[in-house]
């Protein structure tokens, strides 16, 4: 493994490695096959000049030539370019020879010789002085009663490997010179968004989430880089989040401790009348209330996400459940002149479900009805019984929530009324509601039409019967 601590040095010298390797296998198997094909020209060569000796030899003895003439008649065909032809008898003794040879008799092995005399084709090479060489050694004919044999040396073979080694590395140079280029710019494409997606990363950790990677690819990369920039916008719209929680929350908590701190001032200095303390007693009981609201829903959003938060499933009347919840809320409502109406209100029904937690869901659902509805405006809780099951609906009378923002209201923190005008809370109420339904293994549902109220509803098991 390439060690390196850049990727485009990883690919550059990877792909390099790859067709280096390549290539040094390409030319081992291109030598190997030009080797058998030389030695079967070789061989094909021997073959063809034989049978010309043989044919000389039979020239020889029909027409009666003598040593002298025999010789000088066999002299073109025993000296080629590129071999020479040798003809020696049974002992090993020269009959025939070039008159210029390049390999020197002695240079071919008796053995040889010998093992063609006895009927048998002898091939063999290998460097011999310094000169590479392959021969050729077969019976001829019998010549005035002594067996010949006929041996073919091929020479200079080292000029024609050098050569085929020398053409194999000339054309090796110019593919890795050509290949190097394309693979420097390859590689440089290829890593080109991964850097840039680096150095949007350092531009993150230092709270900058509006860099952005230019895709210019449909692959991984692209992908990668589409991935990217999408968690650059949840993280951007997450610190645009954060930062409005923080707004949201100090407003929320600053409100109630200012006029705490306000009261309180007027209760020391007697500014306030004693007949009116216990007035600005419940006021102060009221706003520290909202803020022991706030800081408990805050903590229960934690504990959700993080996951600590089991619930405890058993039978309890859900209308009783909401009686007593319309009870608790009574402050809100009469401060807005408003009705809690169930439907029906005389019903018992026994549902399976953790009652401390969705009763913590229908308060977070009807104080929102409470919060967005007009004054004298009445709320309706209807309880509808569906086979082993029945369905909550929690009805306002508020101005609605438009349709693009119905998908985001579970998210944390999220607030449909950006100006906050007469709405308390930091928008994290109803993904506590969804949480729980979550964890009830059931949905949560929301209709609303601008102008038209909006409706919340969610489904509860019935305790099945004995």
């Amino acid at each position: 493994m390439i060690k390196t601590k850049k990727i485009f040095t990883k690919l550059f010298l990877s792909y390099a490695l790859i067709i280096i390797i390549s290539f040094l296998l390409f030319g081992l198997v291109f030598l190997w096959l030009f080797h058998l094909n030389l030695y079967t020209e070789f061989e094909e060569t021997y073959v063809h000049h034989y049978e010309q000796v043989t044919s000389h030899f039979e020239a020889i003895e029909r027409f009666q030539w003598n040593e002298e003439e025999a010789a000088a008649s066999l002299q073109p065909s025993l000296s080629q370019k590129n071999f020479s032809i040798y003809i020696f008898n049974s002992l090993g003794e020269k009959v025939y020879t070039p008159h210029q040879p390049v390999i020197q008799e002695n240079h071919i092995n008796l053995e040889w010789i010998q093992a063609a005399a006895q009927g048998e084709m002898v091939a063999n090479g290998g460097w011999t002085d310094g000169v590479l060489g392959y021969f050729i050694a077969s019976p001829l004919i019998d010549h005035h009663d002594n067996q010949l044999v006929m041996v073919m040396a091929f020479h200079d073979l080292d000029h024609e490997y050098k050569q085929v080694v020398f053409m194999i590395f000339l054309t090796f140079a110019i593919i890795m010179a050509v290949a190097g280029i394309f693979l420097w710019f390859m590689s440089k494409k290829i890593t080109a968004p991964l850097q840039e997606m680096n150095h949007s990363a350092l531009r993150f950790a230092k709270g900058d989430f509006t860099q952005s990677v230019d895709v210019k690819t449909h692959d991984e990369i692209g992908q990668l880089g589409k991935t990217f920039n999408y968690m650059a916008t949840e993280l951007n719209n997450l610190e645009e989040t954060r930062k409005t929680f923080i707004a949201n929350v100090s407003h929320d908590l600053r409100s109630p401790l200012t006029s705490i701190k306000g009261f309180l001032i007027a209760l020391l200095d007697g500014t306030i009348p004693e007949k009116r303390r216990e007035h600005y007693y419940l006021l102060m009981k009221d706003e520290t209330e909202r803020m022991i609201k706030l800081v408990n829903d805050t903590l229960d959003m934690t504990r959700f996400e993080a996951g600590q938060v089991k619930i405890v499933q058993t039978p309890y009347n859900v209308t009783k459940q909401l009686q007593m919840l319309a009870v608790k809320l009574e402050p809100h409502l009469a401060a807005k002149e408003m009705e809690i109406q169930i439907i029906p209100d005389h019903q018992e029904i026994i549902v399976v479900a953790d009652q401390d937690k969705i009763e913590q869901a229908l308060i977070n659902l009807v104080q929102n009805a409470i919060q967005v509805s007009p004054i004298r405006s009445t709320i309706t809780i209807f309880l509808e019984k569906q086979a082993n099951h029945v369905q909550i609906k929690i009805q306002d009378q508020g101005d609605g929530i438009q349709e693009e923002q119905l998908e985001h209201i579970w998210k944390r923190f999220y607030k449909t009324d950006k100006a906050r005008t007469n709405k308390s809370g930091v928008g994290i109420g109803l993904a506590i509601v969804k949480s729980i339904m979550d964890l009830h293994d059931t949905d949560i549902t929301v209709k609303s039409n601008p102008g038209n109220g909006t409706t919340f509803a969610f489904s509860l098991p019935l305790k099945s019967k004995q």
